[in-house]
């Protein structure tokens, strides 16, 4: 617990590159239009491994790629990872196949969760926080598994959509940088953080991509229009629309045109019966001095018992999509009103877009169950260490 506190004396930093670095342990990045056609079709070959956890140090035979090979030190002793720009001290957490994953790592990946685990109290805090970081680090093995199967595969089965890749990661950070540097990073902060947060990119956009790649094939041949009526057929009670409605709502108030309301009231009754469609209420809006202005002419509220101010609620209620209601009189001036779009309580149709909406939560499912058998499976066969506290 006593590294972990350490945290704190880094928090407002680390929260910072959390929240600019937007990483997840499957991210949805804009990929490339081009298709990077990782063609991954060779079968996995099962070897036999193990999973360790020992405060004595293993030797590790030298792995191909960003880590040179080293000897781990035993738990608490600081490591220089001589990949890193100039010489950069920094702690491991754990060993996956002989790679490192970083204490600042893992607080980076924390990121904006740290800001509301520092804000517990004592013990609570401590509690929370190991329970984060012991989360954190859990997700970053099950990714570390798949980012060197992939980079693994992809070196043998299509090097020209890994290099793709490593060169999309080339462009996303350097948009992080100029995040970066617009939240007022200074330069001494980004060099200090930059080989971890490079690291954790390229990670995050090559597992995540390769598991997409493995994953999607499946997806298609497992989820179609029976497995969607089926799900539509046994979750009906998800697909009911409830009495709603969208509005526009334009404020009048008492003037030195119009300083009584009989007279205002003409006058908004006049400009109203000229409109003949939403885009013209929409031209009243230079009238409006009510807090709609605010939210750009949209009403407040869509439910019933949700509508302010809550005397339109009946006026809008009785209206169609693309109707005006009548001129609705307050004491300091005038309400009008256009419904813009009604639901109705009632059943959805299994029509497209119904249809659609299922099959992405069907896709999301199933595709977290088969990530999470990738990795169980790819864990079976990996030597993963992790250095206990000091």
């Amino acid at each position: 617990m006593a590294c972990r506190m350490q945290w704190l004396a880094m928090s407002a930093l680390v929260i910072c590159v959390g929240m600019l670095a937007g990483c997840s342990s499957v991210p949805d990045f804009a990929l490339p239009k081009e298709s990077l056609a990782l063609n991954l079709t060779e079968p996995i070959l099962p070897r036999v491994g193990r999973a360790q956890m020992s405060d004595k140090p293993v030797t590790i035979q030298k792995p191909a790629g960003d880590v040179p090979a080293v000897i781990p030190p035993p738990p608490g002793v600081i490591q220089t990872n001589a990949n890193l720009r100039g010489t950069v001290r920094v702690s491991v957490r754990a060993w996956v196949n002989g790679r490192p994953i970083f204490d600042d790592e893992v607080m980076q990946m924390a990121g904006p969760d740290l800001r509301r685990v520092l804000s517990f109290p004592e013990p609570t805090r401590s509690e929370k926080m190991a329970e984060l970081y012991n989360s954190v680090l859990d997700s970053m093995i099950d990714q570390e598994v798949i980012y060197q199967d992939a980079v693994k595969r992809l070196e043998k089965l299509n090097p020209t959509g890994l290099e793709k890749l490593k060169g999309f990661v080339d462009e996303e950070f350097d948009k992080q940088l100029t995040r970066m540097r617009a939240a007022n990073v200074t330069e001494e902060q980004i060099r200090e953080m930059e080989p971890a947060a490079r690291r954790i990119l390229e990670r995050n956009l090559v597992a995540g991509e390769f598991a997409r790649s493995r994953i999607k094939p499946i997806l298609d041949s497992r989820i179609g229009l029976t497995e969607i009526r089926e799900y539509y057929d046994e979750h009906k009670n998800e697909f009911k629309t409830v009495n709603k409605v969208a509005w526009l709502d334009v404020f009048i108030p008492l003037n030195a045109n119009q300083p009584t309301l009989d007279e205002l009231k003409r006058f908004a009754e006049e400009m109203l019966n000229r409109c003949r469609s939403v885009e013209d209420f929409k031209k009243l809006m230079v009238y409006n001095e009510g807090d709609s202005k605010l939210r750009n002419g949209e009403g407040l509220g869509a439910r019933r018992g949700e509508i302010r101010p809550a005397d339109l609620e009946e006026h809008l209620f009785a209206l169609r999509e693309g109707e005006f209601g009548p001129v609705i009189p307050f004491t300091t001036g005038v309400h009008l009103i256009c419904v813009t779009k009604r639901e109705y309580t009632g059943q959805l149709p299994l029509n497209d877009e119904t249809q659609k909406a299922i099959r992405k939560k069907l896709e999301m499912q199933l595709f977290e169950r088969e990530y999470r058998r990738i990795v169980r499976e790819l864990k079976t066969r990996a030597i993963i260490r992790l250095e206990r506290d000091s």
